[in-house]
């Protein structure tokens, strides 16, 4: 009964943070339910769509959840189920939710800008250009760690034997495989093609969905039994028509969606699939959830004897993986706390919410319910796989080890623990809910990297005529429409006007442009460019790249990214006379953490692996050496404007 136990402990605490920390954050930070956000002062059709909560909730924890909250635990446990667990928990209440929160509501606070823009208000243009760099390097790599395991999950096989399943089986499509133990041929099953059919068939239904919900505001329950409807269709339709390609393939289809998905209004293809794919997540992890119970009340969820995942492996796991701190902090990242996420409520989750309130239950309520995912797939591991199962599929002594099918395995046995279902069915389920994050946070993350670049380019090329907005009436500030023309008060006293008035140059320092350069300005305010530009980098740096290879370097820039996330908010609470503790403490220990993985696989794996001419050591040690100059920097100018401002710091409302 001690995953019953786990299961309730856990559950417990992630809804003590709900109730009592998230409501302290929520008056530290100033939450005023009344006033006005942008989505509801812009509202561009665009980017800007003022949208109810439950549909905003279910495309931000669609995007932040992705593999992370699966991957991480998968590959972490082997230092045991205990410190994982305690580092879920605790970094999902006191960092991860808090991060996510206060990302989300400085940036709506700030006009809808994403952190870049907040940071170069705040702390001085230069860091706005090193933000930014190191923002599109982690979106990169998110992308690109992300795209090889949507491949991975797609192509992932496994022993017909293993499932329970007779050759000639009908629900997967079988290969014949050398067994490297035994030499010989075997069947195995390929188990992800059908979850790649049913991401396929959602998004060819998205546009309805977005139009139903949006255009035609038909009740979001009436919606949701539509989007469950096309769920359950885009299975069935997987189970007859599994996809069928290789890996390359996969990827380049992907790419070419994201780069279209990219561009298009937010309502069409990401909001909208989000909302049709998030129903498999919620009834996947409810379901999960009941398994997991059902398996505790059977006796499978009995940790006894020694073949079982211990509660304690960190002497054996650091000889293998590293030390425990700082790799299972960093291995670890979207369950417990992820820079990814500040990009998300930065990019769309901000331009979206029609009330301040719902920034705190879509921003702190979506990271409980991804470390709650975390937790559940931590149980599955304990109940589904012995140790030496768990090593064979995850760490294996020949060949490589595949994360997503060690996820699809536990599931399986553990649903067949629970329920006496074949291992089959829990498989195809697992491979369901990791395919479905996995599309969703490439779709996110493509647009993101989009919004970076463009930024860039509005920064670098912004006194020339292609870029400045400027008529040559109009003075240094333009001049915003009523709407635009929002008093920002009860912050600590402070009062700002003007939040979605954008800074344009007067005509006099306006660049004329001609020829080739006027050509190749307006080639870059194109967003399908800048989107190509981001599949482009994507491709460049995941193609030959497996994911165990990109996940340390990944995990390392997110927690980084986290830490500086929650260093920006610290300084927009100090401008606005707040406490600062809450932000403060965690930010100062994920920057620790990260800082210290980053140097270490720069020392032990890059630089030795571009000297003994690694294949794709390179790009790795580039964006490694980027993101800690870059980090120095910000760091630097962040230090100065605190030791020499005279903002007050107060601890009281």
């Amino acid at each position: 009964m001690v995953v019953l136990a786990i299961m309730l402990v856990s559950s417990l605490f992630l809804l003590a943070g709900a109730r009592f920390y998230a409501p302290l954050i929520s008056r530290v930070l100033g939450e005023q339910p009344e006033r006005i956000t942008p989505a509801v002062a812009v509202n561009d059709g665009r980017d800007y769509v003022p949208t109810r909560t439950a549909v905003v909730f279910a495309h931000h924890y669609a995007s932040i959840a992705g593999a992370g909250p699966i991957i991480g635990p998968v590959l972490a446990i082997l230092y045991g189920w205990g410190p994982a667990l305690l580092w879920i928990l605790l970094g999902g209440v006191f960092l991860g939710a808090v991060h996510d929160y206060v990302a989300t509501f400085v940036t709506m606070r700030e006009g809808g800008k994403n952190l870049t823009v907040v940071a170069r208000r705040y702390i001085g243009p230069a860091s706005f250009i090193m933000m930014l760099v190191i923002l599109v390097a982690i979106l990169v790599l998110v992308c690109a760690a992300f795209l090889d395991l949507s491949a991975t999950a797609l192509t992932s096989e496994v022993a017909l034997s293993d499932l329970g399943l007779e050759k000639g089986q009908t629900m997967f499509r079988e290969v014949s495989i050398v067994n490297p133990h035994t030499g010989k041929s075997e069947p195995h099953a390929v188990i992800g093609g059908i979850a790649s059919t049913s991401v396929i068939v959602i998004t060819a239904c998205s546009p309805l969905m977005g139009f139903l919900y949006l255009k035609r505001k038909w009740p979001i329950w009436v919606c949701s039994l539509l989007a469950i409807g096309i769920c359950v269709a885009s299975i069935l339709v997987g189970l007859k028509w599994p996809v069928a390609v290789a890996p390359s393939t996969w990827k380049l289809m992907i790419s070419g969606y994201v780069l279209f998905s990219a561009g298009v209004p937010v309502w069409l293809f990401l909001q909208s699939r989000d909302f049709i794919n998030v129903h498999i997540l919620y009834v996947g992890m409810l379901f999960l959830f009941i398994t997991l119970l059902a398996a505790a009340v059977r006796g499978g969820g009995e940790m006894a004897g020694t073949a079982a995942i211990p509660l304690n492996n960190w002497s054996a796991a650091s000889e293998k993986l590293g030390s425990g701190w700082p790799v299972l902090f960093i291995t670890i990242a979207c369950g417990a706390v992820s820079g990814f996420h500040s990009l998300c409520a930065g990019g769309t989750t901000c331009k979206q919410l029609n009330n301040e309130k719902a920034a705190r239950h879509v921003g702190y309520y979506a990271m409980l319910l991804e470390s709650f995912l975390a937790v559940c797939v931590v149980c599955c591991l304990i109940v589904g796989l012995s140790l030496s199962g768990y090593k064979g599929y995850c760490y294996p002594a020949m060949g490589k080890g595949n994360a997503v099918l060690t996820f699809a395995m536990s599931v399986g046995y553990t649903v067949h623990a629970g329920w006496g279902l074949p291992v089959a069915a829990g498989a195809l389920g697992a491979m369901l809910l990791l395919e479905g994050f996995l599309v969703t946070t490439l779709d996110t993350a493509i647009r993101l990297t989009r919004y970076m670049i463009e930024e860039g380019w509005a920064t670098f090329f912004g006194r020339y005529d292609v870029f400045a907005e400027a008529k040559p009436s109009e003075t240094k500030q333009a001049t915003p429409s009523p709407r635009e023309t929002i008093e920002l008060s009860g912050a600590g006293g402070l009062s700002i006007e003007k939040p979605f008035a954008t800074e344009r140059p007067q005509a006099d320092e306006i660049i004329q442009t001609g020829g080739v350069l006027r050509v190749l300005l307006r080639t870059l305010k194109y967003y399908w460019v800048n989107s190509g530009i981001a599949v482009a980098l994507m491709l460049l740096l995941g193609w030959g790249q497996g994911y165990k290879v990109l996940w340390s370097i990944f995990g390392s820039a997110n927690q980084l990214l986290a830490a500086l996330a929650l260093l920006v908010g610290t300084t927009w609470l100090m401008r606005h006379k707040r406490t600062i503790w809450y932000t403060l403490i965690p930010a100062l220990f994920m920057l620790v953490t990260s800082l210290t993985m980053l140097i270490r696989l720069l020392v032990v794996k890059y630089i030795p692996g571009v000297m003994e001419h690694t294949a794709g050591m390179i790009p790795l040690l580039i964006a490694d050496v980027v993101v800690l100059g870059m980090t120095g920097g910000i760091i630097i100018m962040m230090v100065r404007r605190w030791a020499g401002n005279k903002w007050r710091v107060e601890s009281g409302e």
